[in-house]
């Protein structure tokens, strides 16, 4: 062996297979060589310039090993063999020897360089900082004061998940909808002829708009649509998404309103449960809950087993689970190449899972408050407000526009917000178009109902309560919110949902307990009876009965619903009593 060019000799035992998407192996005999040229290079019998390195890159591999035994994390373990393979590059290319405190400091410098040109992110740099620390402390066993001299920069540009706007969705879901749906019909037909065709076999007819697109690898263009669409409905992330196992309750059938799938957070070390369907905090449309049966169908032919994951496709005749760069190919390779979308700034417009989250996230608070989303999406408050909160740049602006607009026709013209908005032909604010509710003309109440209609003439009676009470301002006007008289109300309406059931219930189940706050038995029916009978009588009976019995399920299991978990809450609904008919 000379000092300069070495006749390959590549050690299986240097290479580590993966469960990383991203990093599916480690090969440490790159790291031996100059330029960390690829493994199919080195097996091939080419030449190679050997770097002198092999005791470090040893010692690496053998705490990359024991961390492995340990259960580090693949994409933790893949990570630092990246950031390491990427400095031995840089050193290579300049031919300076890697593993010194001038190296790493160079190396440092050179990042932070890209940083100030706007060519890395300050939040990369960080990570690198922290990357490189732990490969040369934990890995390496080189002092901890290396790192001392290198400059350090405030992670401020980190850039959230930016949501989808109307007009996004608009272009995006009907078209997901017919290719999971046209796919999957020609599948269904015949799955063997699918399941057994070769990645470049044109298998399946796709139409779009009057025209005709000829598909390969039908099965992944039909799992990948369907794992979008499901990103949207049920507002999940990536990781959760791949790992959902097919429910076990699973039914072709419209009926079936309730699929649960766990799946395991590794982050936060927890089971989370997928739900699909008209479920306690979400209002699923029922279009896709037959999207939901036809999936569960579908993935029921490709794996038929109890434990099988929702989500998989066929390669080289293999069952295999959906990756991220599967969703990578899907979008580069063939979306992008035969269908052109664009948004409301010009930009390319592609099928994004933290997106699509974004956006189930705005709606979630808007619709449904802040509560319901931190059920929804199940992570931290640091987690939502640094991803989650943001909403969609171009709707944003649109709204900001809309205010300024309003705010000076205001101080020029000296009139009310409305006449504003009408002089300056400003019809729906763009919020209110972003936000259109599922039911436009329906209002939630917090005794489990809806109102058609909160500002009839029926909140005039409140409102004059409430200037004598609250001395309203001249102009202002409240919905009505006397909720004991929303029963038998023509404005009144009962969803037949679960949760909107168990919220009526837990209201009903409340008043009955607040007996103990009233004088007497008598006093009790004078201000609650006419309600409970009403309920009991006109509203339960037509309730569905899986429905009634999945809200009674829900107190069993769950308690009153948080609205109503406080008798103490009644008090001020019950008429004050005049001194002179207690003393009578």
């Amino acid at each position: 062996m000379s000092n300069n060019n070495y006749l390959n000799s590549w050690d299986g035992n240097l290479l580590f297979h993966m469960n990383d998407d991203y990093t599916p192996r480690c090969d440490f005999n790159r790291m031996l060589y100059k330029g960390c040229p690829n493994t199919k290079y080195i097996q091939q019998g080419n030449t190679v310039e050997y770097a002198h390195r092999y005791e470090i890159i040893f010692q690496f591999k053998e705490r990359f090993e024991e961390k492995m035994k340990e259960g580090c994390s693949h994409a933790t373990l893949s990570l630092s063999y990246i950031k390491l393979m990427s400095f031995l590059k840089w050193c290579d290319t300049r031919e300076i020897e890697a593993f010194s405190k001038q190296s790493l400091e160079a190396y440092m410098a050179y990042q932070f360089e890209r940083v100030r040109l706007g060519l890395l992110k300050a939040t990369s740099y960080s990570q690198i900082i922290t990357k490189m620390g732990k490969i040369f402390n934990d890995y390496l066993d080189y002092p901890s004061d290396w790192l001392i001299a290198i400059p350090t920069i405030r992670r401020g540009d980190n850039e959230p998940f930016e949501a989808y706007s109307r007009s996004d969705l608009k272009q995006m879901l009907p078209f997901l909808r017919k290719l999971f749906n046209q796919t999957a019909d020609q599948f269904l037909e015949n799955p063997k002829k699918y399941m057994d065709a070769h990645k470049n076999q044109c298998t399946a007819i796709f139409i779009w708009q009057g025209h005709e697109y000829i598909l390969k690898a039908t099965i992944t263009k039909m799992m990948c649509s369907a794992l979008f669409l499901l990103s949207y409905y049920t507002y999940s992330n990536t990781s959760t998404l791949f790992k959902l196992k097919r429910p076990k309750n699973n039914s072709v059938s419209i009926s079936k309103q309730w699929y649960q799938m766990p799946a395991f957070k590794r982050r936060s070390f927890k089971i989370v449960h997928v739900e699909m369907g008209e479920h306690d905090y979400l209002d699923i449309p029922k279009y896709s809950l037959t999207l939901f049966d036809k999936l569960l169908e579908v993935s029921k032919v490709l794996d038929s087993s109890d434990d099988a994951l929702l989500f998989q496709t066929i390669s080289n005749n293999t069952l295999t689970p959906i990756k991220p760069n599967t969703l990578q190919a899907f979008n580069g390779i063939w979306l992008e190449k035969h269908f052109v979308f664009i948004d409301q700034t010009g930009r390319k417009l592609r099928p994004v899972v933290s997106r699509f989250r974004e956006t189930g996230a705005q709606l979630t608070a808007v619709h449904q408050g802040e509560l319901a989303n931190n059920i929804t999406l199940g992570n931290s408050p640091i987690t939502r407000s640094k991803h989650y909160s943001k909403g969609n740049t171009h709707s944003n602006n649109g709204m900001m526009q809309d205010v300024l607009s309003i705010r000076q026709e205001q101080v020029q013209t000296k009139q009310s917000v409305k006449s504003a908005q009408l002089a300056l032909r400003i019809e729906v604010l763009t919020i209110e178009e972003e936000f259109k509710a599922n039911y436009p003309m329906l209002s939630r109440t917090p005794n489990g109902g809806s109102c058609t209609n909160p500002f009839s003439e029926k909140s005039d009676t409140y409102n004059r309560k409430a200037k004598q009470l609250m001395s309203l301002k001249d102009g202002e006007k409240l919905a009505c919110a006397e909720l004991l008289k929303c029963f038998g109300c023509p404005h009144q309406v009962i969803v037949q949902s679960v949760s909107d059931i168990w919220c009526l219930l837990s209201f009903k189940t409340c008043i009955e307990e607040s007996i103990y706050q009233h004088l007497d038995i008598h006093h009790y029916r004078q201000n609650f009876e006419s309600v409970i009978s009403f309920i009991r009588e006109n509203i339960l009976p037509k309730i569905k009965k899986d429905i009634l019995k999945k809200a009674e399920k829900l107190i069993d299991d769950n308690g009153l619903h948080p609205l109503w978990q406080d008798t103490n809450i009644i008090l001020p609904m019950i008429p004050t009593i005049p001194m002179w008919s207690v003393t009578e």
